[in-house]
């Protein structure tokens, strides 16, 4: 018997011994009421999507322009850009001026995009009592964006030294390599920016960027808080009713292709005390079917406090975080394990994720563990209802995929009716250890030699 067999069945020993311990799990169906939002078109079709809620006197506000995001764009950092420069000033308000005419509102507003998102976002929240006014600051920053080119300067400092820092971290060059290997090509998988790339960006490759991705047609407005929706829609109509529509139909790039096999790349970092590994590949599109599954899946393996992966390491001290998490879109998403290991202790550790993949596909769940993994992840999605930020993101999600109006109503109903054979069925087409890519950021005099007997080493 291999060492890693042994650590693997100790592990499973463990895990099983502490389950013994636990409390009873209910099986009772979570039940929750989000509150429905109509979607209601402007005259120059921009959507809005209001939910009322008196119990505080606040709201907020996410505008999301589609088409408008990394994965859409033709030259490196011009999304980012574009959508970060947004609270930088507009045609007749400075960016600081933005900022305090907010602050005096008692409003906060922002602006940005995401790596891995298809949408520019403006993000705002305030006093119910001044939605207007600070709606409005959000329909100038949209719609009359002025690019400034000393603030653009600001901004392209600011960029760089970002994309210096995020370099010297193990963690995010883990995570940033796994994200390559597993997309190709593909925009999904693109990293940050080199310094030269941010350097020749101007005020006109910005502005040309806004005329062509930031149209009315392909925009939502979301608001949660104390208002009515009839008065938030004419208040809408108002700020934003002029912006004239524009010809944009975004197209996703085709999917990313997985490899098939597994790739091994090695990030040298001589003397290092630990290694930061990502093992990780591809998954599918968020209305898969094999959505519900796959949340039940990784909270069993990583990504909660009854994971696997956290009982099987358990006995490795040298072993200080482990993680797996997962993203999905309108394009194939991905999934990713997460673990900072001493150097000493490097192989042993991808051992034993690897094995915990191999287990997932080669026997369904116990019934004690699909138990917990369900109620864990039902009990998360309950505790994100106490948030209006994500009760907006939800409702988006609803009218962006085209889901039921009752879709997250029954959402802890379909978690509790996944099946242990539709997990392992998920593992095998998606978690195989043998397609998974790993990369390795760390100690390469002391940690090639290991690495390379689970397959070729790239650098």
């Amino acid at each position: 018997m291999t060492r890693r067999t042994i650590l693997a069945c100790a592990a499973a020993a463990a895990f099983s011994a502490d389950r013994k311990n636990r409390a009873p799990v209910s099986h009772e169906v979570i039940r929750v009421k989000i509150p429905e939002a109509y979607p209601v078109k402007l005259s120059n079709e921009l959507t809005l999507l209001a939910i009322e809620d008196q119990r505080v006197p606040l709201a907020w506000v996410k505008i999301q322009m589609d088409g408008a995001g990394k994965v859409y764009q033709t030259r490196p950092a011009v999304a980012q850009a574009s959508a970060e420069m947004l609270s930088q000033g507009t045609r007749s308000r400075s960016g600081t001026q933005l900022t305090e005419e907010a602050a005096q509102l008692g409003a906060t507003l922002s602006s940005g995009t995401f790596s891995n998102r298809e949408n520019a976002t403006i993000d705002c929240s305030g006093l119910s009592s001044h939605l207007t006014g600070w709606l409005a600051l959000a329909a100038d920053m949209l719609v009359n964006p002025a690019f400034p080119g000393d603030e653009l300067a600001g901004w392209k400092q600011r960029q760089t030294l970002n994309v210096r820092l995020r370099a010297g971290r193990p963690a995010t060059l883990a995570v940033d390599r796994l994200m390559a290997l597993s997309y190709g090509t593909h925009p999904g998988g693109l990293g940050d920016p080199s310094p030269a790339e941010i350097a020749a960006l101007t005020p006109e490759m910005l502005a040309d960027w806004h005329r062509q991705r930031y149209t009315p047609r392909n925009t939502v407005l979301s608001i949660i808080g104390r208002a009515r929706t009839s008065d938030v829609a004419t208040a809408s109509e108002k700020l934003f009713g002029n912006w004239k529509p524009a010809e944009s139909a975004p197209v996703l790039p085709p999917e990313p292709q997985p490899d098939g096999k597994r790739r091994i790349v090695l990030i040298d970092r001589p003397g290092a005390p630990q290694s930061e590994i990502a093992i990780g590949g591809l998954l599918f599109e968020r209305r898969s079917a094999d959505f519900f599954p796959m949340v039940v899946l990784n909270a069993l393996l990583g990504g909660g406090n009854i994971s696997r992966l956290d009982f099987a390491l358990q006995q490795k001290a040298e072993v200080m975080d482990v993680t797996s998490s997962y993203g999905t879109a309108r394009f194939t998403g991905f999934w990713a394990v997460r673990l900072a290991v001493s150097t000493a202790s490097t192989a042993d550790a991808i051992g034993v994720v690897l094995n915990e993949l191999r287990r997932l596909c080669d026997e369904p769940p116990t019934a004690a563990e699909l138990d917990e993994a369900k109620n864990s992840v039902s009990g998360r999605f309950a505790l994100d209802l106490e948030q209006p930020s994500q009760v907006i993101n939800y409702s988006y999600q609803r009218y962006r995929y085209g889901f039921s109006n009752d879709y997250w109503e029954r959402y802890p109903a379909k978690i509790g009716a996944v099946a242990a054979t539709e997990v392992q069925s998920v593992a095998q087409k998606y978690f195989r250890p043998e397609t998974a890519h790993i990369v390795a950021v760390g100690d390469a005099t002391h940690i090639r030699s290991a690495l390379a007997r689970l397959g070729p080493v790239e650098s």
